[in-house]
């Protein structure tokens, strides 16, 4: 097996009941998979043939399952976008992308619909039918469909979320994708009998790498939702026989946050990814796993599994403990801290950005490549993530943990809604100002809940905005986006 219509194929072929789609739309794989490939062909029918890119543009639906399925069965090189970005970003990220063909997803065309490229709406694909919006008027030579494709050519683009520039299009070829789907299925130690629960934007890596591929690759059930929703959660995980959940750190806290020990009550979840502690005693899920990993640094390089009285967790806290590195990979930590990552396998790795029409390889003459993020090792030899290079506090040389700091601030309730992040001093390098979206704050509790730290940890600005940017995917906040934000108050702590 070298290519990911063939891992479908395969699939479908030993487990073709199994259920595949949304809690709200799903059907048995194998007429999922009889509906891909009528969409396929329909694809091929406008003109869109094997190795062409295509935008899939859309939100989480049974629909955009079919769409992304028919593409690997076209061969067609589908970059999964995110919906909510504006049309002038879209067009930006287009234009470096140079597709042929954009494929809509319950997503309005808007002043995009004026672009040459071929385009479909796809929200009937479900159904196994789609509506050709434009064509561009080339044929495109034919060469095999997607069973045909080699390992190392290119299956999808997935983009970084850009929080420090316009997002960037990873380029992940089929082998990436199998050894991924492969990874996470033996992390899991998922088989048929499972049921996975993706529920997140399916144009990240976690749903679609890790759940989608995951459980094709294991033969179990997949299930994503069209919206993540809190209130929905517990309920339809039950009354789907959930087993295995495939969360991220926001939507994993806003559960804890959210929902009750009784609501969870009677759920058969046995495993959940980046399910910390608290979550897994709170919600009495007995196995979680932590990890390390990026879109370019093969999905996941480095996992650890947590259980609920594990306690010797680092001061960065359980998420951040990424542990053993997979199989296939290696990791270095340079002299200033920055985590190296190398493929033992050519494939493991991401294949470079996507720019232009053209992909610009990322690894250095060695393979490693420099993830831009701070790590460090523990005494047992650990990988432990601290932050992202530039997403770091500095103040006189010493660097401030974000999310040990912030873990001590939820202890001051008044505070609300915040995020700790910084100001440039020309003086120490960094200032560090705390936001907030709550109107009465005690600065006495904020005092107190740091009075143990070193003072160069503790905040200087208390500063109020109406909301806290986040990423309309996953709800991770938008550091490098608050300062930005209107003021509403600034007062000194």
């Amino acid at each position: 097996m070298n290519n990911v219509a063939r891992l479908i194929v395969s699939a479908a072929a030993a487990a073709p009941h199994t259920a595949f789609g949304t809690f709200r739309q799903q059907d048995r794989l194998e007429r999922v998979v009889e509906r891909s490939r009528a969409v396929a062909e329909r694809l091929a029918e406008a003109g869109l043939v094997r190795g062409d890119v295509v935008a899939v543009i859309g939100h989480n639906s049974g629909a955009y399952l079919v769409t992304w399925m028919a593409t690997q069965f076209a061969g067609l090189q589908a970059a999964l976008i995110n919906p909510a970005y504006p049309d002038e970003l879209l067009g930006a990220m287009l234009d470096d992308l140079a597709p042929r063909g954009l494929l809509w997803v319950g997503r309005d065309p808007g002043s995009l619909s004026e672009r040459d490229e071929t385009q479909v709406d796809m929200q009937s694909a479900w159904d196994g039918t789609i509506q050709v919006l434009r064509t561009d008027g080339r044929q495109g030579a034919a060469s095999g469909s997607g069973l045909d494709c080699d390992a190392d050519e290119i299956s999808a683009y997935i983009h970084t979320s850009g929080t420090t520039g316009r997002p960037k299009f990873c380029a992940l070829s089929h082998g990436y994708f199998l050894r991924l789907g492969r990874f996470f299925a033996d992390t899991f130690a998922l088989s048929p009998q499972d049921t996975v629960c993706a529920p997140l934007p399916l144009f990240h890596i976690n749903p679609m790498g890790y759940g989608v591929l995951g459980a094709l690759t294991a033969h179990s059930a997949l299930l994503s939702t069209e919206k993540f929703s809190a209130a929905d959660f517990w309920r339809d995980v039950k009354a789907h026989g959930v087993t295995a959940l495939v969360l991220h750190a926001p939507p994993a806290n806003l559960l804890k946050a959210k929902t009750t020990t009784e609501e969870a009550e009677g759920h058969r979840v046995r495993i959940g990814f980046l399910c910390d502690q608290a979550f897994l005693r709170q919600f009495k899920v007995p196995i979680g796993v932590g990890a390390y990993g990026s879109t370019e640094a093969g999905g996941l390089c480095h996992t650890w599994l947590l259980r609920p009285d594990d306690d010797d967790m680092p001061v960065e806290g359980a998420s951040h403990l990424a542990g053993r590195a997979r199989h296939d990979f290696e990791h270095r930590i340079a002299e200033d801290g920055e985590i190296w990552v190398r493929g033992k396998h050519p494939l493991s790795l991401f294949s470079g950005y996507a720019k232009g029409g053209r992909i610009e390889p990322q690894a250095d003459a060695d393979g490693w490549f420099h993830t831009g993020d701070r790590g460090r090792l523990d005494e047992y030899g650990r990988l432990v993530f601290v932050d992202r290079i530039s997403e770091s506090i500095r103040i006189n040389g010493e660097y401030v943990p974000i999310d040990f700091v912030e873990s001590r601030l939820k202890l001051a309730k008044s505070l609300g809604e915040f995020a700790l992040w910084r100001v440039d001093s020309p003086a120490k390098g960094h200032d560090v100002v705390l936001y907030t979206t709550a109107v009465d704050v005690s600065h006495a509790e904020v005092r107190s809940a740091l009075a143990d730290l070193p003072k160069y940890m503790h905040p200087g600005q208390l500063i109020r905005i109406a909301q806290l940017p986040r990423d309309p995917g996953i709800g991770k906040i938008q550091r490098r986006l608050l300062n930005e934000q209107p003021r509403l108050e600034v007062a000194k702590l």
